[in-house]
């Protein structure tokens, strides 16, 4: 059965069921009351089915309310005769009644429909317009998408490009080049299909504005990433020629005078010091390099183990001792400082570059302070030296590669940039403090000591 052919059945059932009910009624109440007084419950039919139904409707039940009339209440009964023409009068007088009653109450109907319609479809409007202009300002504003799409209650959008809707609701795809989705509308929420297909119109050109943006924003990010790595591979490299060429300069200046015959054993000995320690600041060099090109690469892998700082920082002294001579060195560690958790070779590394810096910057003579402690939950060991200082434009950039501060001098810049590097990757933090002195303190989180640590 079509949905026409059961719509017809509906009407026609409600014709026939309101006249049946006038009928009883008046069959019921003909003992009480005179028939010409009880024709006004098949006016009553008429207004019913006027209402419910429309005008056409409403005539067929007043020509079938007359014909029932005849039938049942006018003699001769059970026969479509009418004797007498005072009755004749009466049915029509009658139909005319009904045919205006039916007829008002369909305009009345009509009318209520169409406001009905016309405040279904300003509500439906300023849905409409209230759910575009949110996600339009925030599209303007620069947010995603994907964040401003409803995803639940009676309306949603999903850009999933493959339907998930329930039975409750509309499921529309969404009209757009960039990308693929449906928009969801609840059943019983007052919108017709052509509703939800004009606001699936108007979000899926949101989406593709949307997309292009995100799309045109990546790719400038992608061009401005592109040009800073290059502006810094072009400066990494300069500086690495830069450093590179000074000790090669005195290392082939020193192998040019070996071959001059004559030469004093001391002037061999000088030349032979020259090529061996500018041997090993490039073999220096040439380490710190890979060390940060590992840092860098996230390939450092810590063998941590139960480490004693105190220990650590000894052999640290004893490295830089070996390599800057006997600098003084004020170690003010305390006996009872407790173990941390770290790759012990890699804090050496760590102290040692802090320990040079700090030897470097120090005027002569004057001690660099190593002192250090446990509090809030962390172990801490701080490098100080009394040397100029770092002015306040520069310590933000004091760990970046490559960085030269405070007199320069011979170093690579990588010093500092290895040691948060080493830091960081065994779950420490280095800090720059210029309250007594310059100060790099290396702190570890504070853990529950091993058994054997009393």
């Amino acid at each position: 059965m079509t949905v026409r052919t059961r719509a017809t059945a509906l009407v026609t059932l409600e014709v026939v069921g309101a006249i049946a009910a006038a009928t009883l009624l008046v069959a019921a109440l003909e003992g009480v009351a005179a028939v010409g007084d009880l024709r006004g419950l098949y006016l009553l039919a008429v207004l019913f089915v006027a209402v419910r139904r429309g005008g056409a409707a409403a005539v067929v039940t007043a020509f079938g309310s007359v014909l029932a009339l005849n039938f049942f209440f006018v003699d001769p009964r059970h026969q479509l005769r009418i004797s007498h023409s005072r009755d004749l009068v009466a049915l029509v007088v009658f139909l005319a009644a009904a045919l205006v009653v039916g007829r008002l109450a369909a305009q009345i109907r009509d009318r209520t429909k169409e406001a009905q319609d016309r405040a279904r479809l300003a509500s439906v409007r300023a849905q409409e317009a209230a759910l575009v202009a949110r996600v339009a300002s925030a599209v303007l504003a620069g947010a995603r998408i994907e964040d401003e799409l409803p995803r639940d209650g009676d309306i949603r959008v999903s850009l999933n490009p493959v339907p998930t809707h329930s039975r409750e609701e509309h499921a529309v795809r969404l009209v757009s080049s960039e990308g693929s989705g449906w928009l969801y509308v609840r059943s019983g929420l007052g919108w017709e299909r052509e509703d939800a297909e004009r606001l699936a119109g108007a979000l899926g050109r949101l989406v593709d504005v949307a997309l292009e943006r995100e799309r045109l924003a990546t790719q400038a990010a992608e061009t401005e990433a592109t040009r800073r790595a290059d502006v810094a591979k072009t400066a990494v490299l300069h500086s690495v020629s830069h450093d590179f060429r000074s000790p090669l300069t005195a290392i082939t200046t020193a192998a040019g005078g070996l071959r001059e015959g004559a030469l004093s054993e001391t002037d061999r000995e000088d030349l032979l010091s020259v090529i061996e320690d500018e041997s090993q600041r490039l073999a220096r060099m040439v380490g710190d390099l890979l060390d940060l090109s590992k840092i860098e690469a996230g390939a450092v892998n810590p063998r941590t183990d139960w480490t004693d700082l105190r220990d650590v920082m000894s052999g640290a002294v004893a490295q830089v001792r070996s390599a800057h001579g006997d600098h003084p060195m004020a170690i003010e560690l305390p006996e009872e400082l407790p173990l941390v958790q770290a790759d012990a070779a890699q804090l050496e590394r760590v102290f040692a570059n802090l320990l040079e810096n700090a030897i470097t910057h120090s005027p002569p003579g004057v001690p660099v302070r190593i002192s250090g402690g446990a509090g809030g939950g962390r172990v801490t060991v701080r490098v100080t030296d009394r040397g100029r200082g770092i002015p306040a434009g520069q310590r933000a950039h004091v760990f970046e590669p490559f960085f030269r501060g405070r007199d320069a001098g011979r170093g690579s810049g990588l010093g500092l940039a290895i040691c948060r590097g080493f830091v960081e990757a065994n779950n420490g933090r280095i800090q720059l403090s210029v309250a007594d002195g310059t100060s790099f303190a290396v702190s570890f989180p504070l853990v529950r000591q091993p058994a054997t640590q009393a």
